[in-house]
């Protein structure tokens, strides 16, 4: 490759003698930007102005369950929008590209012509573009309504799964509750008199058994004593009439026996000492008075006169009336001494049920309050999902429709011709200088004397031949030939380019 620095002279001949060749491939490359400028089809670009309208419910009213941010709401609908079973839809309803054969290839022409633009947090642009301007608006149009349509589906579905949740978790939250109520209850029912909200009843109704056993054994003793002052009268009644009548001493005495152990068996039992002694000493007179009988054949004259006596008949009614009153008191007290005891233990009893009792309850007031909380969520979110389906909540509003676009956005057809014509100047000098440089002739001087140090002795001008005339013309016809056959090619390509759009 040769050198030749910068000049202005040598690079015009050069230029110069490469006329033809930078004519020709201008000529082809102006032609075929041209020709590609004039076949590539008409863009039109419609677009639609989405509005992001806030809930028409105040918040403070009805919370909504769907907190997702308006981009990541945008990002879901344009992956389900832009998937490609819906995509398909669209371009069989409006029969989008129906030179392309395969349908993958077709979903990814449609996908790629749609723009999306976040404009701000309550608004996006959503755009399509295509060869047809009305198709362009109705397409906008369609893809406008999918998003508005799969919004709501989407706030809607969130909103149900929402309430689904809460609803299944209360339910299991209401299951556990009941089983640990149960629990519950059951200690209760078991322990129902020694409940910690029984000890006040608990202590006031054992105060008033203490009560009423001390106002019976004040009685009782009262009771105890007017007997013995009863006793006491008879038996001084009953000497009285001995002394008058004599022969019936044992009688006498066999009663008064029989008094005082009828007084000793209130107080004592069969086995103490003084009620053995007195029964021992009522056989012993009862014997002697079967015989003193069986010997004078006719009753005693005490024995009337006794019976017949008034007075120790009203005292013998009043000692026996008090007698059964003295037993009912001391039964008495003997059941209140019981009820006394069983009070006493379950007031004793009451500090041990309550550990116990809050123990199991702990589980159980954690899981209530628990309850309490989902079901006050519950009812939130079903509030939610009604307000979504009656779209009172966020939405996707149209506020400037799909416009009919009336210029093409493409292409640019005079930017196309200025750059075809730099890149045809470029070419065909390029291609100018590149033969040249492959070119291994001398055609001057001085690329003589740069190879040999011999003396130049003459130089001759160049003489046109007959060959190279013939030559020359044969080069003609082959840039001819070959500039015919690039335009060809190039024009058969730009054919097959433009017919993919």
């Amino acid at each position: 490759m040769q050198s030749y620095g910068l000049d202005i002279r040598r690079i015009a001949n050069i230029f110069y003698g490469q006329k033809t060749m930078i004519v020709a491939v201008f000529a082809v490359v102006f032609c075929l930007v041209g020709y590609l400028a004039l076949s590539l089809p008409n863009i039109y670009r419609s677009s639609t102005l989405v509005l992001v309208t806030p809930q028409k419910l105040p918040s403070s009213y009805v919370n909504s369950t769907v907190t997702t941010s308006i981009e990541q709401r945008i990002r879901a609908i344009s992956e389900d929008v832009l998937s490609r079973t819906k995509l398909e839809k669209v371009i069989t309803e409006f029969n989008l590209y129906p030179t392309v054969n395969k349908m993958d290839s077709r979903v990814d022409k449609l996908r790629k012509s749609i723009g999306i633009d976040v404009r701000r947090n309550d608004a996006f642009e959503l755009s399509f573009t295509g060869r047809d301007p009305v198709l362009a608006q109705q397409v906008t149009r369609r893809l406008g309504e999918a998003f508005i349509t799969e919004n709501l589906a989407i706030r809607e579905q969130q909103a149900a799964g929402t309430t689904i949740f809460m609803s299944a978790e209360a339910d299991r939250l209401r299951k556990e509750l009941e089983e640990q109520e149960q629990v519950v209850n059951i200690y209760k029912a078991q322990h129902r008199f020694e409940l910690p909200e029984q000890l006040e009843p608990n202590l006031r109704t054992l105060e008033q058994l203490r009560s009423e056993l001390q106002g019976n054994t004040i009685r009782l003793s009262s009771l105890q004593e007017r007997k013995g002052n009863l006793e006491k009268q008879l038996v001084e009644s009953k000497v009285t009439i001995v002394e008058g009548q004599p022969g019936a001493p044992a009688f006498q005495t066999l009663d008064d026996k029989k008094l005082q152990l009828e007084d000793l068996l209130t107080k004592y039992s069969e086995k103490h000492p003084d009620v053995v002694r007195l029964r021992k000493q009522i056989q012993t007179l009862e014997a002697d008075a079967k015989k003193q009988a069986t010997q004078a054949k006719a009753p005693t004259p005490l024995e009337l006169p006794i019976a017949r006596n008034p007075v120790q008949q009203t005292i013998a009614k009043q000692i026996a009336d008090l007698t059964l009153e003295i037993n009912a008191l001391r039964n008495s007290n003997d059941a209140l001494k019981e009820k006394i005891a069983s009070y006493s233990a379950r007031v004793d009893n009451t500090p041990v049920r309550a550990i116990e009792l809050s123990k199991i309850t702990r589980a159980y007031d954690i899981t209530l309050r628990k309850y309490q909380d989902l079901q006050g969520k519950s009812l939130e979110s079903q509030l939610s999902e009604n307000m979504e389906k009656k779209q009172k909540a966020e939405q996707f509003q149209v506020m400037d429709p799909a416009n009919l676009p009336q210029q093409p956005v493409a292409p640019d057809r005079m930017r196309i011709m200025l750059v075809g014509l730099v890149l045809a100047l470029a070419a065909g000098f390029g291609s100018a200088f590149v033969r040249e440089n492959l070119n291994s002739a001398f055609t001057r001087a001085e690329d003589l004397r740069e190879l040999t140090n011999l003396p130049l002795l003459a130089t001759l001008p160049l003489i046109d031949t007959r060959g190279s005339i013939l030559e020359h013309r044969r080069f003609q016809r082959m840039l001819v030939l070959a500039s015919a056959m690039v335009f060809l090619v190039g024009v058969v390509s730009i054919h097959i380019y433009t017919a993919s759009f």
